[in-house]
């Protein structure tokens, strides 16, 4: 009977693929309808060789469309198969009462359901010279029913019935023969554990007593601990005082004498070059460029100092914005130069922006000096995502740097370059590790020696939650 078709109904789409999967492998061909009047279309489109169809159905359940089937003569020799629980007694007098040709029980064994499928196939020939018609008036359940059925409807259904109470037998012996060993193993277990309870209680006594001295301890470690954050505050705020006022010696009493030295340079140099030798004029020139590095050095060491004190503005930023914001201000320092920039879409995030715009100013400023040598600069700013996490990005062209010392990067005052290739305090990218690290973030570069650097940042799990909200706002 292979390649035979079989039309199944099921609403549950998980029990009509298993179906599908069972008949298919032993080379039925199947159909499937979603409720009985589907299958009762699908019937009437094409008369299949058999009908599996579930109980319980929405529009025309099982019971309803074998009684349909049967009520054709076009499909009345299809022998129609119930998939029920057999829960109750009714299940077989309404199996009788629509002509049904056998019960299959739920929840089924595969290889039992394809011997019942293989049963009934090899004998719709023998139903079709067997048309005797029996009439039987049944009162069940204080209610009449009126069975119509061939002899051989019957026998197969009692048969596949009987068959379903035999498995349901079977398997309560072997439920029964479980409970029995779960019995004794229960017993032999509570008599362990009262044992194990009855140990267990003396030695509560004996914790409960060590317990008691050691909420005791406790309590007087907690008190010591109290008196110490108290005193640690205060040396905190002591030393936050001292750091303010460290902070502002060196923006006023530093800074005027470098600009008073800075000063009389630039005087020596404008009114009395004529005097000087160019040996001189070249040393006041370096006087004046030492000036002016130790006072942007003194700027940034301020604004490290600062960033670990100032509290965030956290708001959702794009990040876009605060790129263009970066490459406006950088307008000055590339005129002359052929830069190509490459912007990707950057999310929106939830950052400090003032502090984020700092993290790409020192990025591309650096990005814009260590590519001063190429005739054409290609610098980069991107997204990608690394396990789940959004990871930006800074890339270039330029110098790059041996990327065995790229863990001394973001030190203070850790430089790769000397002044004399390429100017700078190395204050920049400890900075950016400092603001990154505020918001929860990391950073870290890959490079190699002239063949240019990107340096990499992720911003904590604020930036992860609501990167993923820009994906889905995306994709709706």
């Amino acid at each position: 009977m292979n390649g035979a078709e079989i039309l199944i109904a099921e609403d549950s789409q998980t029990q009509a693929e298993q179906l599908t999967h069972y008949l298919s492998t032993r080379g039925y061909t199947v159909t499937v309808a979603r409720d009985g009047r589907q299958a009762l279309a699908a019937a009437l489109r094409s008369k299949p060789a058999m009908i599996i169809t579930d109980v319980m159905m929405p529009e025309m359940d099982g019971y309803t469309l074998c009684k349909e089937i049967k009520s054709l003569p076009a499909l009345r020799d299809v022998p129609v198969v119930l998939l029920t629980s057999l829960s109750r007694p009714q299940d077989i007098v309404k199996g009788l009462e629509c002509s049904a040709d056998s019960f299959i029980r739920k929840p089924y064994d595969d290889k039992y359901l394809l011997s019942r499928v293989e049963y009934i196939l090899t004998n719709v020939e023998l139903r079709k010279t067997e048309r005797l018609q029996v009439g039987v008036q049944l009162q069940f359940g204080g209610q009449s029913h009126f069975i119509t059925a061939e002899k051989q409807q019957i026998l197969d259904l009692l048969i596949s019935t009987y068959e379903g109470a035999v498995q349901i037998n079977e398997e309560l012996e072997i439920k029964q023969q479980e409970l029995q060993q779960a019995k004794e193993t229960l017993e032999a277990s509570v008599a362990e554990r009262t044992a194990e309870l009855a140990q267990s209680n003396e030695q509560l006594q004996v914790e409960l007593v060590e317990r008691k001295r050691g909420e005791e301890q406790i309590k007087t470690l907690n008190q010591d601990l109290e008196r110490r954050v108290v005193e640690r505050t205060a040396q905190l705020a002591a030393a936050n005082d001292e750091l303010e006022a460290f902070s502002y010696s060196v923006s006023h009493d530093l800074r005027a004498p470098l600009r008073h030295i800075n000063g009389f340079a630039g005087t020596l140099i404008e009114e009395h070059s004529s005097q000087l030798q160019p040996e001189a004029q070249h040393q006041l020139k370096r006087i004046q460029e030492g000036t002016q590095k130790m006072a942007r050095m003194i700027d940034d060491l301020l604004n490290l100092a600062r960033l670990d004190r100032r509290s965030m503005a956290l708001q959702m930023t794009s990040l876009n914005s605060l790129v263009e914001n970066v490459l406006h201000d950088l307008e000055s320092e590339t005129t002359d130069r052929k830069i190509d920039w490459r912007v990707g879409s950057l999310p929106s995030v939830n950052c400090d922006p003032g502090l984020i715009q700092q993290v790409f100013a020192n990025l591309l400023s650096n990005a814009v000096k260590y590519t001063r040598r190429r005739e054409r600069a290609v610098i980069e700013v991107d997204q990608s995502t690394i396990e789940g996490q959004l990871v930006l990005f800074v890339r270039d062209n330029g110098a790059g740097f041996d990327p065995k010392y790229s863990d001394k990067l973001f030190g203070t005052f850790q430089r790769l370059h000397s002044d004399q290739e390429f100017e700078g305090t190395g204050l920049g990218l400890a900075t950016v590790r400092r603001i990154v690290r505020k918001h929860g973030g990391r950073v870290w570069a890959e490079a190699d020696t002239n063949k240019g650097a990107t340096f990499y940042f992720t911003l904590g799990e604020a930036a992860r939650m609501s990167s993923a909200v820009n994906r889905q706002a995306a994709g709706k």
